[in-house]
């Protein structure tokens, strides 16, 4: 960062006065900035402290979700009638996997290749057909994904990313308190505040006839003035389609 060496350091990162020099900002100012104070940072200064403090694209646009103006408007519908062309194209992609999931994780709509997958979602009613409540209740989910932590964790992080105005989509509070009463490591998860974005990513899943494999988790947003909605695909990573392969290097 430029600044002087030999300083000795009780704890590892840059004190709060080096954080404000590097961001052009007081240290005063700052200082109530972190206190929650009613400072008004405006998009470039949250741009440089994003900077300074090495955030990535996703949790720089956290930030400044976080700061601006929160709507007055009411509550619009949490997910947009267009779930249904979505599902016409997960069940496109079949042989693989792949499902349709509400901003708070509600479940839509999946393919033909899902219960032999993952689960039977069909058999699942109410607050337990959800992707959070599945992944953290469920012992079956567990079971399937070898490397479950890290695939919850990211699960958890997309969530955080896309809710920063809870009044757009009400489930979302009630959602957050189950969780963090049914399950202590969603609890843990949740208190990390991490944030991510849709990334593919690659994770290891434990299927019936094949044994354990590495599966290529393609995720896709879509959005319109009704609300958002979540496109999850598996793919062995071996065996990709075409056209996601295109997607992602697009």
């Amino acid at each position: 960062m430029g600044l002087p060496q030999g300083l000795r350091r009780r704890t590892p990162g840059l004190r709060r006065e080096e954080v404000a020099v590097l961001a052009g900002l007081s240290p005063t100012w700052y200082t109530y900035l972190e206190q929650g104070r009613d400072v008004s940072p405006s998009p470039e200064v949250l741009d440089n402290l994003a900077s300074v403090l090495g955030l990535s694209v996703f949790e720089r646009d956290y930030l400044l979700a976080l700061s601006s103006e929160r709507s007055s408007a009411s509550p619009a519908a949490a997910v947009p009638e267009s779930w249904k062309s979505l599902v016409s194209v997960a069940e496109g992609m079949y042989p693989f996997p792949a499902y349709v999931c509400s901003l708070s994780g509600d479940l839509l709509g999946w393919n033909r290749a899902v219960p032999g997958w993952l689960a039977n979602f069909g058999s699942l009613s109410g607050r337990e057909r959800n992707l959070l409540v599945w992944m953290f209740t469920s012992e079956e989910a567990h079971r399937l994904f070898v490397d479950w932590e890290d695939v919850a964790r990211h699960f958890v992080a997309c969530f955080r990313a896309e809710v920063t105005d809870w009044r757009t989509c009400p489930q979302i509070g009630p959602l957050v308190e189950e969780l963090t009463a049914r399950s202590p490591r969603f609890r843990t998860c949740w208190d990390e505040h991490r944030v991510a974005g849709p990334l593919s990513r690659t994770h290891r899943m434990r299927h019936p006839q094949r044994g354990i494999i590495d599966v290529r988790m393609v995720e896709l947003l879509h959005r319109d003035l009704d609300g958002t909605v979540r496109l999850i695909v598996h793919t062995p990573v071996r065996e990709m389609p075409r056209k996601l392969v295109a997607a992602q290097v697009r």
